[in-house]
């Protein structure tokens, strides 16, 4: 489903505005009410006209951030991990835990020669 480009929809607020405008002059009668209608549909289009250039400046905006996290990724996916990391863990973790149990019972076995 296609939706409207943004920058139509104000165009459209715009001319109902317009129109709207000039009606006023024909109907005398409701005049205050065609002209607030108007100005609203005037001031909605130049509101619409103002979010569509932040849209669009946006959308530059987040193109080049994908940009550049697609390059930081190609760069990460470029960078090897170092081999053999784990066995270099479990050596230190080993000796880190026969020291513990070393040195918590060497107490024990001094009171048992007491």
């Amino acid at each position: 489903m296609n939706l409207p480009k943004p920058k139509t929809i104000a165009i459209i607020l715009i001319i109902i505005g317009i129109v709207f405008i000039v009606l006023m002059f024909f109907h005398p009668i409701s005049e205050i009410a065609l002209a607030v209608a108007g100005l609203g549909f005037i001031l909605s289009g130049f509101i619409q006209l103002g979010q569509a250039r932040n849209s669009e400046q946006n959308k530059k905006q987040f193109e080049q951030l994908m940009t550049k996290l697609s390059e930081i990724q190609q760069g990460l996916e470029k960078v090897e991990q170092p081999r053999g990391t784990g066995v270099v863990i479990a050596d230190v973790i080993g000796s880190g835990l026969k020291y513990y149990t070393e040195h918590m019972t060497k107490p024990k076995k001094e009171e048992e020669n007491d």
